[in-house]
């Protein structure tokens, strides 16, 4: 059962999550993107729909990729209200009864579904008439933000989440529930088992080998912390890229299990696909960019226990705290002599 303290705690969470918490001080569109985004995300749980809707479209003009969100919102809603609505038939928890399950119920709603989500609706359909018209889903310097496939992102996400949580995600009860698992599956199945880890190895390395990009900015600003992650730990050494495949296996894993822990099956799949549709096309490494689809993972997962949330919000006010003070009181000159300062 969830708790007014839980719910506090959470808040706190979000609130103090250093990628967050930072750009509260400086003019950028983070903090009003992830607002307006859960607003309207909260509206529509609440059943306010064209209020959600209005946030909706505040939400968008913050950020464009916001629009992926929204379509979140309307297939979450979707989602939840298909597969608890009363029918003869049982859900299964298998992702593809599921998926055909809701299919067939959302025929059956479409009318119902249609004259509260309209609204919705409309904001993400209206976007894409702007991106036709524009010719890009970019605003601004169209030359730097140029749409890739680059898929190392998803894997950046899961490692930087499963740290950002790290007191759950690499706790000890849960390493060893983890290693256990793996255990057991080579002692039963060790064949099977050996064939999934190679695969999966390979294909992370075929990731690493061919999707890993470096965005001209990246290289080039060296007042942000990605800059030094870049040079000190995955360039530093031809294997310092292949080392981390373990760890964004493990991270990959315990994420998607504690969301799926938690929610449907399906939801699951839904916020994995929004995820990757909003980071992939980013061409730069940039850490303000998970703030949202953090956010949805830590709302949406397994909770965690009370220890390990005041551990994570204690990490996260330190975490502040020297951000904030290296910003104000340790800044750096450039060759030009300007003052630059460290910023995420």
């Amino acid at each position: 059962m969830v708790t007014s303290a839980f719910c506090t705690e959470m808040a706190w969470l979000v609130v103090l999550f250093p990628l967050h918490f930072f750009f509260h001080f400086l003019y950028y569109t983070d903090v009003g993107s992830l607002t307006f985004v859960m607003a309207s995300y909260l509206a529509c749980l609440k059943h306010r729909y064209q209020v959600s809707a209005l946030l909706a479209g505040w939400a968008v003009l913050f950020r464009q990729t916001n629009a992926v969100w929204v379509c979140f919102i309307i297939g979450m809603s979707v989602l939840k209200r298909c597969l608890k609505a009363k029918s003869d038939k049982p859900i299964s928890e298998a992702l593809p009864q599921q998926l055909m399950f809701s299919v067939e119920r959302v025929w059956h709603l479409k009318w119902v579904l249609l004259a509260d989500l309209w609204g919705l609706i409309l904001v993400p359909l209206i976007f894409a008439a702007f991106v036709v018209w524009n010719g890009s889903i970019v605003l601004g310097d169209k030359a730097a933000h140029t749409p890739v496939k680059h898929l190392m992102q998803p894997l950046y996400f899961v490692l930087f989440t499963a740290i950002a949580l790290g007191p759950f995600h690499f706790s000890p009860a849960r390493l060893h529930q983890a290693l256990i698992g793996l255990q057991q599956a080579l002692r039963w199945q060790p064949l099977q088992t050996s064939a999934k880890l190679l695969s999966v190895t390979a294909i992370l390395g075929l990731l690493v080998n061919k999707f890993t990009m470096v965005h001209p900015y990246l290289v080039a600003d060296n007042r942000h912390y990605t800059f030094y992650i870049w040079k000190d730990i995955l360039t530093r050494s031809p294997a310092a890229r292949y080392a981390l495949i373990p760890l964004y296996a493990y991270s990959g894993r315990s994420v998607w299990n504690s969301v799926k822990a938690q929610q449907l099956r399906s939801c699951a799949l839904l916020m994995t696909l929004c995820t990757a549709v909003t980071l992939v096309p980013a061409w730069l490494i940039e850490f303000r960019y998970f703030t949202i689809p953090f956010a949805m993972v830590a709302l949406h997962m397994q909770p965690a226990s009370a220890s390990q949330l005041k551990l994570i919000i204690a990490a996260y006010a330190l975490t502040n705290a020297a951000t904030v003070y290296i910003f104000l009181f340790r800044p750096f000159q450039w060759p030009d002599h300007s003052i630059a300062r460290f910023i995420w």
